[in-house]
């Protein structure tokens, strides 16, 4: 795994510094599902992702959960380490389900879903991707953080 990144938020990260966060987090994309961590693993993904969200305008969430339970669990633990406050009135819905939710319009989407994927991709969005290298879609993380 690449080296830990170390980097307050009173200074921007180097180029160098991104270049291993997004190969810490490309590591996640090829997965089905995403595996599970330690807690060393999971505090770093978590500073991983609050760096990210530190840098990026704004961030859209995707659960593809067996219920609606675990997608909604994980979605108050995402948002919440993201710094946003929101409460989904969602309907019941039965069985495996996608949900989305958009931080910048504070509006969601749900569905059923009958494929195999399981876990949280997160979109990273920039106005300026020269000045924003790292947007882009990470994950699938684990529900929980």
């Amino acid at each position: 795994m690449p080296r830990s990144l170390q980097v307050t938020m009173t200074s921007p990260p180097s180029p160098q510094d991104l270049v291993v966060l997004r190969q810490r987090l490309n590591q996640f994309s090829a997965l089905i599902t995403p595996p599970t961590l330690g807690p060393a693993a999971t505090e770093q993904l978590r500073a991983d992702l609050e760096l990210l969200n530190h840098l990026s305008d704004y961030q859209t969430l995707g659960i593809c959960a067996d219920d609606l339970e675990q997608a909604r669990g994980a979605m108050a633990q995402y948002l919440a380490l993201l710094g946003v406050d929101a409460k989904l009135a969602l309907p019941d819905q039965a069985g495996a389900v996608y949900l989305k939710f958009n931080t910048l319009k504070g509006t969601w989407y749900l569905d059923g879903y009958n494929g195999q994927s399981r876990g949280v991709l997160i979109t990273f969005h920039g106005s300026d991707p020269e000045a924003m290298p790292v947007t882009g879609t990470y994950g699938p993380f684990p529900f929980q953080l």
